[in-house]
């Protein structure tokens, strides 16, 4: 909280004199010992009123139902611990989240396209069925449909927030907010009352990346923020996976460059899982079998070889089935009730990867 002393001169004090507590006890001369530290963040430290400022800090956190995790705290997230510049601090609300099986990032742009939106609905479904904790920033587009999709299938997920726990960024998102903490958490290193700088989300991002075994891009610029998370998870020795796009649209090319660079292909959510150690994918639940699920009619059985892997509007559908409106329009209801199609855009697709 005090002014000028980030996470690494936070570091280096605490190792260089000790405890936090001995560094606001220290003399002006012992601080600037301290590498980095000059006579104006050493003036910072002395004047800083620790007394008002923690109290402060105690009861937006009590008013708010905020808890708080440490470095030395036994239920700090492991993976989270092991980057080379973790959060001194991590404020959260929600369930602690030292113990979610198969923690796994993924991130992407604000202005997803149909094919982003579904993809990112597909892969991060069935990652959430097969038992993994879907962890994103909770920023507009592809960020926002992830925490929706995991809770749809009732899993465990975490946003990262760019700001303190005080705030709801964006503002749109607040009623998304409470269900993430019904369920998961939502996440901070930053003071309660700090608000949404855009200084803070690169920071933010390390810690995305920096909780998860691996981090998926899915649709970004070529200077995204997701770009920033996945190079990020590159530092910290995490899997980085992109999904391929048109070769012709800028939202693309991020991600592309990505696996120009050794980043994984994403074609499914196999060539995610096959990348873990065993030890990592134990936590994983096994694969549902399709061929015990309801059976199809004939009718639904045709609509769904007519959609395939594309998207198509319902009128494409009836041209295409030489099927009445009105039977169509009922066989994709039953459909999308047996969780095979679903809309996006106003455009019919497989709900799922077959």
């Amino acid at each position: 909280m005090v002014l000028g002393v980030g996470k690494t001169l936070f570091h280096r004090l605490v190792q260089a004199l000790g405890s936090p507590r001995n560094v606001f006890n220290a003399s002006r001369q012992q601080l600037m010992q301290v590498e980095g530290i000059g006579a104006k963040t050493a003036a910072q430290i002395q004047k800083f009123d620790l007394e008002r400022n923690l109290d402060r800090e105690y009861r937006l956190m009590r008013d708010t139902g905020v808890r708080v995790l440490t470095l030395e705290d036994p239920r700090y997230p492991p993976l989270l611990k092991a980057i080379y510049d973790p959060p001194p601090v991590l404020y959260f609300k929600g369930r602690v989240f030292d113990d979610v099986s198969f923690p796994f990032a993924v991130v992407g742009t604000r202005a997803a396209s149909s094919y982003g939106k579904i993809a990112t609905e597909r892969l991060c479904s069935e990652l959430a069925q097969r038992g993994a904790c879907l962890i994103s920033g909770m920023a507009r587009g592809v960020d926002t449909l992830v925490h929706i999709t995991a809770l749809k299938e009732n899993a465990v997920t975490l946003a990262v927030m760019g700001c303190g726990l005080t705030h709801t960024y964006p503002p749109e998102n607040r009623a998304l907010k409470e269900k993430i903490i019904e369920s998961g958490a939502i996440i901070s290193e930053f003071p309660m009352s700090t608000k949404p700088d855009r200084n803070n989300f690169p920071a933010r991002n390390r810690v995305i990346s920096g909780l998860a075994h691996g981090t998926l891009v899915i649709e970004a610029g070529e200077k995204s923020g997701a770009l920033i998370t996945a190079h990020f998870a590159l530092e910290q020795g995490r899997e980085v996976f992109a999904l391929p796009g048109n070769i012709f649209s800028p939202k693309s090319q991020g991600a592309h460059n990505l696996i120009k660079k050794g980043a994984k292909l994403v074609d499914g959510v196999d060539a995610i899982l096959e990348e873990f150690s065993p030890e990592v994918q134990q936590n994983l639940v096994a694969k549902k079998n399709d061929d015990e699920k309801i059976e199809l009619t004939d009718f639904e059985k045709l609509l769904l070889s007519l959609i395939g892997h594309e998207q198509h509007h319902v009128d494409d559908l009836i041209e295409r089935s030489h099927l009445p409106a009105a039977d169509v329009l009922a066989t994709l209801v039953q459909l999308e009730l047996k969780d095979r199609v679903t809309q996006t855009d106003g455009l019919w697709h497989l709900a799922r990867f077959p």
